[in-house]
Formats: C-alpha cells, structure tokens, sequence
C-alpha cells in the first residue's frame, strides 16, 4: 500500500464519520421542521389555551362580544323513557353583538362545548322530546350563515344531554377556527 493509497483512506474515513455526526444534526431538526408545521396545523383544530371568563363579562372574540348567558336543566316536557338512564338535557345560553360581518370565515368550526372538572366535555346534540327554540334563537353554526350585520344582537342556544351527577358543575367553553389554538371558558353565573 502506498502513502497516497494510505492518505486516500484516512480522508475517506473522514468523511464518513464527518457524515455519521452530520446526520446526528440534520436528521432530528429536518423531523422538527417537517412536525412543526404539523404542529401548527392541528393547533388550529384544537382547544389548547383557555381565556377565562367571569360571569357575566363581555369577552371579543371571533370578531363578536360574546357574554355567557346561563345554563338550564330542562326537566319538564320530555316524554318518560325517551332519554338515557341518568342523563339531563341542558341548554347553554349566549348573547353575542356581531362585530365583523364575514362570521363564515371567523366562526368556521364553531364549537361550543360543556365541561366538568375532570376535563370530559360534551357537544351539543339533537334531543328526542324536546321543544324547539323559540323564533330567532340561533345556534352558532345556524347563525354563521344569518347574514348578521354588524351591530346585530342575537341569543345563541346549544342543547347538551349530560349525566345528571355533572349537570350541576360543566361549564361551557367556545373555541372558533380563527381564534384556535385559544378558546374561551366561561365561569357559571349563580
């Protein structure tokens, strides 16, 4: 073997381990590049951050005041039977000012929730039995699409059906595509 044969071969050990540390350093920060951006992308689908809200206060958000209204148990008026073992229908209760006009855009995936203290949460669903909302009451996704100016004033109602041991304690949360990964969670008005 000669010196430039030797020369030749330690140059390309080198390299080789040169590439072996590289790839220690280019592989983990192209993953955290590529996740990243994923990151990002979900947080935009998912409640992450909670604002508090105290009874009773305005809160903007989504390019509307939002004020938490109440919940109300609804015990009268559903057939015996019709309802699951241990279950409760509740409606939430908002008042909402529109403030920006373009609310298909603000309130995209518009989801109002109710949650305990162990971080269950329930959607609003269709309850069997039950009446239906008074003229000009709105649910979030229905009033999306009102074509609501700005200034309008509207009462927002979402019914929940939720054991009866919580029915007492959820709270109510909101959380707007615009807004994610930042929701809001309203405190219970007494």
């Amino acid at each position: 073997m000669t010196v430039l044969d030797q020369e030749t071969q330690s140059s390309e050990r080198r390299w080789y381990w040169r590439s072996l540390w590289a790839l220690i350093i280019i592989v983990p920060l192209s993953l955290f590049t590529i996740s990243f951006g994923d990151y990002t992308e979900m947080s935009r689908y998912t409640d992450l951050y909670p604002t508090e809200v105290a009874a009773g206060e305005v809160k903007h958000y989504g390019g509307s005041d939002w004020q938490f209204y109440g919940l109300r148990k609804v015990e009268e008026g559903i057939r015996p039977g019709a309802l699951p073992a241990g279950s409760v229908p509740v409606i939430a209760r908002f008042l909402v000012e529109i403030g920006e006009t373009n609310l298909q855009e603000l309130w995209l995936m518009c989801a109002i929730r109710l949650t305990d203290k162990a971080g269950r949460s329930w959607s609003p669903t269709s309850i069997p039995g039950m009446r239906s909302p008074e003229n000009g009451i709105q649910t979030c996704v229905s009033a999306m699409f009102s074509g609501a100016e700005k200034g309008t004033r509207m009462v927002i109602e979402e019914r929940f059906l939720v054991p009866v041991n919580v029915a007492d304690e959820v709270r109510p949360t909101l959380g707007v595509y615009s807004e994610r990964p930042h929701y809001l969670k309203f405190a219970r008005t007494e």
